[in-house]
């Protein structure tokens, strides 16, 4: 029994193994934190592969180029995680989705959601734009902000409610230069399309 048992757990280690050395050659694979939320090495599309919460309640398309950062993740059991993802592109320009992921009653109560929401966005005191899109409800808005020294942020934002469950997702996405004493370029409207790209890809799980 225990010749067989060491046998199993050898051809576990080699196929293991065997997935790694297949891995993408991406960032999302590269980095050891973010290769433990991928779900499979095959593409979902090309350039996104797919994102795993590790509480099990949620999936979303990721990034190849982009990593999970370890220094900003919170899991507080399967009810709560907290997730950011970050990606450096183009001329001096990066972006950072962050996630607020909650399974609980609370979820259900829109407006504390959105006073939530508002106050992650810097303060967003408009109003939202409601629509559907697959199983989710999505609660969406933008603003933009100057800093002192004259640079454009620009944030992407909504709440994502499933409608099968108390599931639901704070999202914010904000781009900008990645070093604001070099200018930069932000094609606005590329980068709004790659949020909402990210915010419809989320799928709660039943």
């Amino acid at each position: 029994m225990r010749k067989l048992k060491g046998i199993a757990l050898v051809l576990v280690m080699i196929v293991t193994g065997g997935c790694m050395m297949n891995a993408p050659d991406v960032p999302a694979f590269e980095d050891e934190f973010t290769r433990e939320f991928m779900k499979s090495t095959k593409a979902v599309e090309e350039g996104f592969y797919l994102f795993e919460s590790k509480t099990g309640g949620y999936t979303i398309w990721f990034p190849e180029n982009a990593v999970t950062e370890s220094e900003y993740y919170v899991k507080a059991g399967d009810q709560r995680e907290n997730t950011s993802i970050m990606e450096v592109y183009g001329e001096n320009l990066y972006y950072r989705a962050r996630l607020w992921y909650e399974d609980r009653s609370v979820t259900e109560m829109i407006e504390p959601q959105l006073s939530l929401l508002s106050s992650s966005a810097g303060g967003y005191e408009g109003e939202y734009e409601e629509f559907q899109f697959g199983n989710n409800t999505y609660y969406y808005a933008t603003t933009v902000y100057e800093t002192d020294g004259g640079n454009q942020v620009y944030r992407f934002f909504s709440y994502i409610k499933s409608n099968l469950n108390e599931k639901g997702i704070r999202f914010t996405y904000t781009t900008s230069c990645n070093n604001f004493k070099d200018p930069c370029t932000i094609d606005v409207e590329q980068q709004e399309k790659h949020a909402l790209k990210l915010m419809k890809s989320v799928e709660f799980q039943e």
